[in-house]
């Protein structure tokens, strides 16, 4: 008798904490995700008449019980993959991520080549030639001083 119990209970409680976190999902949360498609800012951010058509839209698809990613993809159908606000990391939209990266690490490699180019550039070069008026000048004044 117990254990047809427990096994309802833990049924129920597993039901509910599958509900639990599309129930808690807010407007603000899927609106961090994407941008208004007419001033490109985040659609958290902005208070644009399409953007206020847009946080309806993703209050009311709460309402009906849909998930984060489905509220997403029913923008991305309805405005394109622009409204993204950071790119897939799938396809071409993967050259964003990667390209920034790629070229950091080009850019730390790059430092020790450059300093030690730096460096040799300093030594190989000969010191300037003095005019004898200007050695006899200083060798007078080096003398002075260490007087």
């Amino acid at each position: 008798m117990r254990r047809p119990l427990l096994a309802m209970v833990a049924t129920l409680l597993a039901a509910l904490a599958l509900a639990a976190p599309a129930a808690s999902l807010t407007v603000v949360e899927v609106a961090r995700e994407v941008r208004c498609p007419t001033c490109n800012t985040p659609l958290d951010v902005s208070d644009s008449p399409a953007a206020q058509r847009m946080k309806v839209f993703i209050n009311d698809r709460i309402a009906e019980g849909d998930d984060k990613q489905q509220i997403i993809d029913a923008l991305v159908e309805e405005f394109g993959r622009g409204v993204l606000a950071t790119p897939p990391k799938e396809g071409f939209d993967l050259v964003a991520w990667i390209v920034p990266i790629v070229l950091v690490l080009a850019g730390l490699a790059a430092i020790p080549l450059v300093t030690r180019v730096w460096a040799r550039r300093g030594r190989d070069e000969p010191a300037p030639e003095i005019a004898p008026e200007d050695a006899a000048r200083l060798d007078e004044e080096l003398r002075r001083r260490g007087d």
